[in-house]
Formats: structure tokens, sequence, C-alpha cells
């Protein structure tokens, strides 16, 4: 297997929980013009009926509509830096080895930055290594950086979080769990979490349904089964106004030629979950019509890639890399050039979340935190879409729709 090129290796030398500093210069390229003179937005109440808030770029400042409802508690302030500071935390030597997924989603942030430099963007990376989980971040990168993504577990998230003070935020890049921290203000959940794709997969089944069809829900009844995400998905059906039929197993569903089965299961044990759709599956192969609803769980509970073709599965999902994409394409072979090894789902992830968050800062600034509603973007590999009205408005909301046909084609559908 090829390996990391010394450039990449040269970080593999730190010892554990050191610290390093990179400096990234585009060169001849015009750099983004440091705004020195914070420009205060206040909200403009009463400009339109309804409730809302719309931003317009005015050169050198934002201007900020908020019409309806009461105004913010915060005051967004223009705030761009010259030079943007980024600190980047990820656990790259664990055990004295160097983690190869770490180093993948290192190198991926690496040539996101390296893209933004040669747009103008002049940036400095400070990298620190937390693989052995005993020291703790340094005090100096919070105050100093701009961006900080990482620590990658959900324990340094926590651990971390009591050193940001006022106007510094985390950026959790990994950890599905952490979404239940960003309500402390100070932490930026960059994984969707299960319930956004619970919550998509139910709309996707309510604009899906043809009068005459039926939906199944293969409901698990063993008390590991009839879990959170089960039951989730069950309440979620019931306020939708979504009509279903319970079953216990799959022998249980009326199949029909002339008629589509949608199916849904209802289950936290992934062994359920791979005999329901290898059944299903069975069934989808004798021509059966069948059409399997499902979040990313699907995809990794052991289930054969025939067996969501077979089942033409509609799947939701926070990760998703379309090899045909253009885009796709250039980064594979800008990766392979650069690093000489094959980009990983960690190297699309550190691309995807170092391009987008530096890149909301380079646009408003320091508080670039508050203005997180404001900045969608469609990533290589995953989204960003962050919803006002959600839970926590801090917590990524974009989903991908993946369909597989029974041509074994797929095609990945709105977001």
């Amino acid at each position: 297997m090829k390996r990391f090129s010394i450039f990449l290796l040269m970080i593999c030398a730190l010892s554990t929980n050191a610290c390093a500093q990179w400096y990234l210069f585009p060169g001849k390229k015009k750099t983004v013009e440091e705004r020195k003179d914070s420009v205060t937005v206040k909200p403009d109440p009463g400009r339109r009926p309804g409730g809302g808030m719309e931003v317009t770029d005015q050169g050198d400042t934002l201007h900020v509509d908020w019409f309806g409802g009461p105004e913010p508690e915060e005051v967004f302030e223009l705030d761009v830096p010259s030079t943007i500071h980024i600190g980047l935390v990820l656990p790259l030597q664990a055990s004295g080895k160097a983690s190869d997924n770490f180093l993948d989603m290192y190198s991926g942030a690496l040539l996101a930055l390296r893209h933004l430099g040669n747009a103008g963007l002049k940036a400095d990376l400070q990298v620190f290594d937390s693989a052995d989980g005993k020291t703790p971040v340094p005090q100096t990168l919070i105050d100093e950086c701009d961006v900080i993504l990482g620590p990658v577990s959900y324990d340094d998230l926590r651990n971390t979080l009591p050193l940001c003070g006022r106007g510094k935020v985390l950026v959790s890049p990994l950890e599905p769990k952490a979404a239940e921290l960003a309500g402390d203000g100070h932490l930026v959940q960059a994984p969707t979490p299960w319930t956004a794709q619970i919550d998509d997969l139910v709309r996707w089944v309510r604009e899906e349904l043809p009068i005459g069809d039926e939906v199944y829900v293969v409901r698990d009844t063993a008390a590991a089964g009839a879990g959170e995400q089960s039951a989730y998905l069950i309440r979620r059906l019931q306020e939708g106004s979504v009509r279903y039929r319970s079953v216990l197993s799959t022998r249980e569903i009326g199949f029909r030629k002339d008629r589509k089965a949608r199916v849904l299961i209802a289950s936290d044990r992934e062994n359920f979950i791979t005999s329901a759709i290898r059944n299903l599956s069975i069934e989808g192969a004798r021509n059966n019509d069948v059409i399997l609803y499902g979040t990313t769980r699907i995809r990794t509970s052991g289930t054969g890639q025939a067996d969501l073709h077979n089942t033409n599965a509609h799947v939701t999902a926070a990760y998703f890399i379309d090899y045909e994409d253009p885009a796709v394409k250039r980064f594979i072979l800008e990766y392979r050039a650069l690093f000489q090894n094959e980009p990983g789902s960690f190297s699309f992830q550190g691309y995807d979340t170092m391009n987008y968050f530096v890149s909301i800062c380079a646009k408003y600034g320091r508080q670039w935190y508050k203005m997180l509603q404001e900045y969608s973007v469609k990533g290589l590999q995953s989204d960003f879409l962050f919803r006002k009205e959600a839970a926590d408005a801090r917590v990524n909301q974009a989903v991908r729709r993946i369909v597989y046909n029974s041509d074994l084609t797929v095609d990945r559908m709105s977001y």
C-alpha cells in the first residue's frame, strides 16, 4: 500500500500532544482584506410582514433586516480578519502509532486550505495531537483561533467546552452524540444527527405515497429492539399523520405485483434489521414491488449491496459520495497527486468540514457562528444546513436522499 508523502508524515514525528503550526500563504493572488473596524449590525424590526431575517452584503458591511417577532438578543458584528487562525484537534498518534483515519482527515483538511489559499484566503493552522486523552487542549489555542475544529470524541469535547469563553465555539467534526452538547452555546455540531435523518425519511414517505399503496412498519417487540431510534420513528410517523400497518415480520406483508409495498423497519437491533432486509430482498427479486425506506443504518448493518437494489431502498444519509460528480473526481485526482494515496471517507470529511467553517469565517468574520442559518453549502460527502426553527439551531440538519434502483444504478435525490 502506498503511504503518505514525507511532507504529511512529518506530523507523525510529533510527540503525543505536541502542537504544530502551519502557515499557508496563497502567493501572488489577492488576499482577503481585513475589515478592521467592526460594524455593529442592528436588526430593523417591522420591515416586512411575517417573521425572519434577511442578510444582504453591501460591500464592507452586512445589512440585516429583521422582520416580525422579537429582536435577537445578540447583535452581530462584522469582523473579518486578514489572516484566519484555525485550530485542528485530532488524535493523530493513538498509542504511539499514527492513526490512518485521522491522518486521512488531516490530509483532507490540508487540501481544503490549499484550495482556499489559491482562491485568495490567508490562514494559519495550529494542530494539536489529542491522542492520549489526558493532556487538555491548550488555552492559548482556544484564545487565539477564530475556527476550532475538534476534538473528535464526546468526552474530549465535553472536557474542552469549559475553556471556551465569550465568542469561542468548538466544532464537533465527527461524533454524532455530541449534538446534545450544542445547547451549551459553545459547540456547533457538523455531523447530521439520526433524528434529522428520520425526520426527512418521514417527509419522503409522505411526499411519495400515492393512493392505493400501503405502508408497513416491521416492528421489533424485543426489549433490546424497541430502543430510542425505533420509538422516535413511530412517533414521527404518527405526528406526520402517515397511515401504516404494523407487522411483526415481513411474512405478514401482503405483497402484490400491481401495488407497491412501502416498508420501514422499527428496530434498534442490527441483526433484526439485516434479517428483515434479506427477506424483503427475496420478495423484491420475485418482481414484487417493494420500496424499503431507511436511514444510514440500513447500509451499515451488514446489508449487502444487492439487497438494497432488490428492495429499491430509499435512504436518508448524512454522508454519501457520488463518484460520478466532477468535483469528487477532481478531489480524488488532486489527493492522489499530493499524498500518493487514495482518499477515504475521513479524507472527504476533513475537506468538507474545513472548507465550510473556514469559508463562513472568511465571509462573516469572527462571529460566524451567529450566521450559520444564512450559509448553506453542498460538500463532496456531506452538506451543511442549519435551520433557525430546529430544536437547536447549531446542529447540522442536512440530509442526502439516495435511491438504489433495481437496475443497479444509484440516484442522489434532493437534499
